[in-house]
């Protein structure tokens, strides 16, 4: 059994007030479970609770007018059909991926009424993400009679939001950077994103604060100076001192402190990316979600990125819960280097500086491995982890390498260190896990990438970027966990990991929300490119809590966190590799870092232009001064080379800057001498 999950939702925007929604009979398939059946149509997710019956709908999203929340939404049904058979609906199931599906799941009340469900309309919500008013709400287009079976399909309808005034919604006053990656990563969210520069928030010409801040013991800052150098060419850099934050912001504890900070930050200095250091302990919040009497009781890094409220609006000092208030979206992008020991830390530094100024060429940059285990092989013919690998591989590009490694009843491969010592940029791993690692479902050997046989990885200069829907991977509670231990290896490893802090959740047979969320990185990193890692992982949260109603959707989006730089460069973006070498479909110019890279005195600078034209090459220090012009006037189209002479530059980090009328383009540079 093969499912392929798309995501390209029914949904027309006929006018700023109508929606309308369409499909075909053709479109709805059944997957067969346990003698009954889970109802499927492209892109849609069942909005209902355990136990209920499984019908999907189709999730909507849409930035609103400032001072405004979606009240409702009326529905006019236009056509309707009633499919043939009697259908048995299967009920809702969620299992986290660490357990065995339960026997049997209980039928929910609803089975017994004569029609599900009694609205049509699911979870409607309003949320603000960096200023902006985002609604949305799943529309169900099923009418099912349990007594009976019949099961009738609305194949077409029109939806009217109905939007209403608040007056105590809080009005930001953002800088135009804000602003811009804001406008940036919704484009990827909402339906409508020609109406984003009418429900703009107010923007400021004055801002006194860095765009990208760490957050770390003073005892760290000369460790951490060169990555704040690098970002201060980059994005305009701030190292901020744990104990400066707790001198000057109140907090019940040091984790609301830093919290206090970063509302301040961003609401008032400009602060569009966190990098917080620090191991477990007061610099990670943990999250008291309690689910069905399933408490997290995990690290919730989503605390320090969604900025509204105070997570803890019941004031009981349990944070994230249902009760709090949360609205799940990013206000701005965080990342964690996961450590507090000099020597790990300084790892985590250099490879990351590494892999924006001195990236290795070769095909690995264009490289994906996609790793799919048995999830629940006892009810024939199975779960399985290569169902999300298929969809995530619709998403990568046609250009790209793509190492499939599935498992099935028979055998699995077990060729992934391998590969990844051959080069992979960009890795999702699909199986049961602990804080140990990611593992097959059938011996021998069981391990994907655990404790037991990263330390084999020799991938110097070509770190991967892992993604997981595992179980505990990234349990920071834990004493190295396998998310931290390929952060710090020096030999290779990971560049980012983006792993679950507690359970993976499934619900089969159909898509699960951590296999949801897998899926919407791959298709905001690699097909939307949103090439930074912070805001590939903020908006695919963004993107799922907007357009998928899911059981257990909140708790995946505050379990998996980002072990990383967020405003990291994936190898992709920064090198412009996503096109091939020719391709007319290159509209901006491209400039690549320096080869050699650290340079020390002469070195080639390799540049694409899409078309002739008049264009500027200029060196820029961290202050953003000028330090050297490499070329002004004419380039030819296509690629080529210019060299540069920096013996007379100072050591330190440059950017490499073109500027034409096609666009612009940077690369970095370290000079060393």
């Amino acid at each position: 059994m093969t499912l392929f999950i798309s995501v390209l939702l029914a949904f027309v925007s006929v006018q700023s007030e109508d929606l309308y929604f369409f499909i075909e009979a053709e479109d709805v398939s059944f997957i067969p479970f346990r003698g009954e059946e889970s109802v499927y149509i492209p892109g849609g997710s069942s909005p209902f609770a355990q136990g209920d019956p499984s019908l999907p709908g189709i999730g909507y999203s849409m930035v609103i007018p400032q001072g405004t929340y979606l009240e409702s939404v009326q529905v006019e049904v236009l056509s309707e059909v009633e499919l043939p058979g009697i259908i048995s609906v299967a009920p809702v199931i969620t299992v986290p991926l660490n357990q065995p599906i339960p026997a049997c799941i209980p039928h929910s009340v609803s089975y017994s009424r004569g029609v599900f469900p009694l609205d049509a309309v699911q979870h409607i919500n309003t949320g603000n993400k960096t200023g902006f008013r985002i609604a949305s709400f799943s529309y169900v287009p099923f009418v099912w009679n349990p007594p009976t079976g019949k099961l009738s399909l609305v194949t077409s309808a029109r939806l009217t939001p109905v939007l209403a005034s608040v007056t105590d919604v809080q009005r930001l006053t953002l800088s135009e950077t804000q602003l811009r990656t804001a406008i940036a990563a919704l484009g990827s969210v909402v339906q409508n994103p020609e109406m984003l520069e009418t429900c703009v928030p107010e923007v400021t010409d004055v801002v006194d604060g860095a765009p990208w801040v760490v957050i770390a013991d003073s005892v760290h800052e000369s460790t951490i100076q060169p990555l704040v150098d690098l970002r201060s060419v980059t994005h305009g850099s701030a190292f901020i001192s744990t104990q400066w934050i707790y001198d000057n912001y109140d907090g019940y504890d040091t984790q609301e402190q830093i919290r206090n900070y970063l509302v301040d930050a961003y609401q008032n200095q400009g602060l569009v990316y966190a990098l917080i250091v620090g191991d477990f302990g007061e610099t990670t919040r943990i999250s008291s979600l309690n689910i069905g009497g399933n408490i997290m009781d995990s690290v919730a890094d989503l605390y320090f990125s969604d900025l509204d409220g105070s997570w803890d609006l019941d004031g009981d000092h349990l944070y994230g819960e249902y009760s709090d208030g949360l609205d799940y979206y990013s206000d701005i992008y965080v990342g964690r280097f996961s450590t507090d020991v000099p020597a790990r830390l300084a790892t985590m530094v250099a490879k990351t500086v590494a892999y924006e100024t001195d990236p290795l060429p070769g095909s690995w940059q264009t490289t994906a491995l996609l790793a799919g285990a048995g999830l629940w092989v006892d009810d024939p013919p199975g779960y399985w982890g290569s169902f999300v690998c298929d969809s995530i591989d619709s998403r990568i590009p046609e250009s790209w390498t793509v190492h499939k490694l599935y498992e099935d009843y028979s055998a699995h491969p077990n060729n992934q260190i391998d590969l990844y010592n051959q080069g992979v940029s960009y890795s999702s791993l699909n199986g049961h896990g602990n804080a140990g690692g990611v593992y097959w479902y059938f011996d021998p050997p069981k391990e994907i990438v655990t404790t037991s046989n990263y330390y084999d990885m020799t991938n110097s200069g070509m770190p991967v970027v892992f993604h997981s829907m595992a179980c505990h991977p990234g349990h920071l509670q834990n004493i190295a966990c396998i998310a931290e231990r390929l952060m710090i290896w020096p030999d290779g490893g990971s560049i980012a990991v983006m792993y679950n802090s507690h359970w993976g959740i499934g619900t089969p047979p159909a898509f699960g929300p951590s296999e949801w969320l897998e899926l919407f990185f791959a298709e905001v990193l690699l097909q939307d490119e949103q090439y930074e890692i912070g805001v590939a992982h903020g908006v695919s949260k963004d993107e799922f809590k907007a357009n998928v109603s899911i059981s257990m959707q909140n708790w995946i989006l505050q379990e998996n966190n980002l072990l990383g730089d967020p405003a990291l460069m994936f190898i992709a973006g920064q090198m412009g590799i996503e096109e091939e070498e020719g391709n007319p479909s290159v509209t901006t110019p491209v400039i690549y870092a320096p080869s050699p890279n650290p340079v020390s005195s002469t070195c080639a600078v390799n540049y694409t232009m899409p078309a002739s034209g008049t264009a500027t090459i200029a060196v820029y220090d961290i202050s953003g001064r000028i330090a050297a012009m490499v070329h002004q006037g004419i380039l030819s189209a296509g690629q080529g080379s210019l060299s540069f002479d920096a013996s007379s530059l100072p050591s330190g980090c440059y950017s490499f800057v073109i500027n034409s009328e096609a666009g612009s383009a940077f690369s970095q540079m370290l000079v060393l001498h």
